[in-house]
């Protein structure tokens, strides 16, 4: 059975990076089995084209054009503990369409750290551009998971592409709701690097690369928010060291 690709923030990043004044008009990514595709220059402009889906392979060793000024970050400054029951978030929001996706985000306590984050390495810029997104959006206890030393390294001001790329491993260029997803899905990192897509006979439990999505499909005005109770990691070889199968 052939493996669908879905492509990460991350990965649109380096194309970029690493094709600019070089790529082809003609460059395709995909989303899914949907007929909406993006080039490499279309997706950071917010344009889209609709043509056949193909397959993607890219780098994943994240280097962005973009130079915000470095701000040093502790872990001890972040929230580790979520504030309000996971199953309540966005519950008192009457229409969560009247935010974009990082907007509404920052309307749960949960997700503060997850913010904060996206805001300090700049990947909440690029989330500003046209287009339509999808946010797999780890609560802050899923970040109380990590390694205490391998966070505090990410948090480093020299280590900010690093954290971009971990970020922007939760990030689609596209919107993809849960009804759509199944295990013959997976994300590509790069090369030799995928982010597994895990579901039940039933749909009823999903796992992104180790993290269980908790709260599905809210809808925002440019995309969608999956909460998950895990950070995903950009790993070598996370399923295997094949192309599409």
């Amino acid at each position: 059975m052939k493996t669908t690709e879905l492509k990460s923030l991350a990965a649109i990043a380096v194309a970029t990076f690493t094709m600019f004044g070089c790529a082809s008009s003609n460059d395709r990514t995909t989303a899914m089995d949907d007929t909406v595709t993006m080039s490499e220059t279309q997706t950071m402009t917010g344009t889209t084209d609709e043509t056949e889906a193909a397959d993607v392979t890219t780098g994943t060793d994240v280097t962005t054009e973009m130079e915000a000024p470095a701000t040093a970050l502790s872990v001890d400054a972040l929230s580790m503990e979520n504030t309000e029951d996971v199953g309540e978030m966005f519950g008192t929001i009457a229409n969560t369409k009247s935010y974009t996706v990082l907007e509404l985000a920052r309307q749960s306590p949960n997700l503060s750290t997850f913010v904060q984050l996206m805001e300090s390495s700049g990947v909440a810029d690029q989330l500003t551009e046209d287009g339509t997104y999808t946010i797999f959006a780890p609560t802050n206890e899923a970040f109380s998971k990590m390694d205490r030393t391998e966070l505090e390294s990410l948090l480093r001001p020299e280590n900010k592409a690093k954290l971009s790329s971990v970020l922007m491993a939760h990030v689609l260029p596209s919107e993809v709701n849960t009804a759509t997803m199944s295990s013959n899905q997976r994300i590509r990192l790069g090369e030799n690097s995928y982010i597994p897509i895990t579901t039940t006979g039933t749909g009823t439990q999903i796992t992104v690369g180790g993290a269980n999505i908790v709260v599905r499909n809210v809808e925002a005005s440019n995309g969608v928010v999956h909460v998950v109770d895990n950070v995903i990691k950009p790993t070598e070889n996370a399923v295997d060291g094949g192309g599409p199968r």
